[in-house]
């Protein structure tokens, strides 16, 4: 069998990144809807009508809904239809109390023997990330903001050298990823946590670990309180969508 002719490579390649968009597209849209409650709960999220939905084909709505389904979005129901998940409200407390714990021991192992040099890079990044809110009014999505705060927490998990910390803070970051978006809603939200993980660092850097410590602690209960008032008004809508 001969090689491919360069053009039907780079059509291949091109088709490729054109699937690879149209997923992306999908994705984001999707989870918007299913944030913000317009998906109805129970209902079946059937690929073909998505594709129409969308204009693309079903293959690049198959990889949306496998990846929505892989980051919490999304559940099996009966039959194996996919839907979206209700925020789990319930097991929210009982996640967070876990939580208070390990990011208290992660603040506290940090201030006394975190890695400096690691220690100093992650205020450079927030510092950073204030400047550029500050003088252009920058924005991070707030669905994705997530991801960035989880970074923050997770790198001073790795600055302490805690192997076991590390790993466990990033396992409960993967089991409530989709009750903790509810937090990053509203850009008030962003500004704040900025705020607060800079409050946080320069008291590690300064080497209190009960300031840090209590400083963490005030941050995520804030979180918390606000993730169950969210959470619940959201699944309250998609509820009462599902009526």
């Amino acid at each position: 069998m001969s090689d491919p002719e360069p053009d039907e490579v780079a059509s291949a390649g091109e088709r490729r990144e054109r699937r690879r968009f149209a997923a992306e597209v999908v994705y984001t849209e999707l989870r918007g809807q299913i944030l913000g409650g317009l998906v109805q709960a129970g209902q079946r999220l059937v690929e073909e009508r998505l594709a129409e939905e969308f204009s693309t084909s079903r293959t690049p709505v198959r990889e949306a809904l496998r990846r929505l389904e892989g980051d919490g979005y999304l559940v099996r129901g009966i039959g194996g239809s996919l839907q979206p998940a209700l925020p789990d409200v319930d097991s929210m407390s009982d996640s967070y109390d876990v939580r208070m714990v390990i990011e208290e021991l992660s603040v506290r192992r940090a201030t006394v023997a975190g890695d400096r040099s690691a220690l100093s890079a992650i205020r450079e990044d927030w510092v950073a990330l204030s400047v550029a809110l500050s003088r252009d009014g920058f924005r991070i999505p707030g669905p994705d903001f997530v991801y960035t705060d989880e970074r923050f927490h997770q790198a001073i998990a790795a600055a302490t050298g805690n192997q076991v910390l590390t790993r466990m803070l990033s396992e409960l970051n993967d089991r409530i990823r989709t009750l903790r978006i509810q937090d990053f809603t509203t850009p008030d939200r962003v500004e704040a946590t900025i705020a607060e993980h800079l409050e946080i660092i320069d008291t590690v850097l300064l080497g209190d670990a009960d300031a840090a410590a209590t400083f963490m602690r005030a941050h995520v209960q804030r979180s918390a309180l606000i993730v169950r008032e969210r959470a619940t008004a959201a699944r309250s809508r998609m509820a009462g969508a599902g009526e």
